[in-house]
């Protein structure tokens, strides 16, 4: 029966196992330090499990609470949870209830996608080739969207949905996807 599903439904019934596994957890409230992150958060501790895929990782470690707020100023914990856009492929930040008024519109989200998403995550990849950034690099300036090649042949995407006209917001989107491939390497 498993060989007649699609990728998409093996990803959600993946997806619906994870989340009845690790009880639905949200990320936790801290922001742990990557192997050579320059992360200087002294009380960094190790993220629950449910915020790390099957090989450890944790995409909410992928950028550092001040790289955040230079984004979006001060804001909650990343998350990674099935809410999100890409699931929990990725991790999202969103300023903090004392910077909202009503609903957040704005956000930074963070994917890695899994091995069995990426030839998906590829087809789903818009917008013009990004210069003096990795090969294939694509950013889509309708959504804040920078899609590019990492972690060893891996697919990542950054999303700065923030309030910011181009070209800062851009700007905010290759900054923090740079520091992501850095960190992935």
């Amino acid at each position: 029966m498993l060989a007649e599903l699609t990728v998409i439904e093996r990803v959600a019934l993946l997806i619906v196992g994870l989340c009845l596994l690790s009880g639905c957890n949200r990320g936790d409230s801290s922001t742990p330090r990557l192997q050579g992150s320059s992360a200087t958060n002294s009380s960094a501790i190790p993220a629950p499990d449910s915020t790390k895929d099957a090989s450890g990782l944790n995409r909410c470690a992928l950028l550092t609470d001040p790289e955040v707020r230079d984004a979006i100023g001060p804001h909650d914990a990343g998350t990674n949870d099935v809410t999100n856009e890409w699931g929990v492929q990725s991790c999202r930040w969103i300023p903090n209830s004392s910077q909202k008024n009503g609903a957040s519109s704005e956000w930074i989200e963070v994917a890695l996608f899994f091995k069995e998403t990426e030839p998906w995550a590829r087809e789903q990849a818009e917008g013009g080739p990004v210069k003096g950034f990795v090969d294939g690099a694509r950013y889509d300036p309708s959504y804040g969207v920078l899609w590019f090649n990492c972690a060893h042949s891996r697919f990542c995407v950054v999303k700065a949905h923030i309030a910011s006209p181009e070209p800062r917001r851009e700007q905010v989107a290759r900054q923090l996807a740079e520091l992501v491939e850095k960190r992935l390497r």
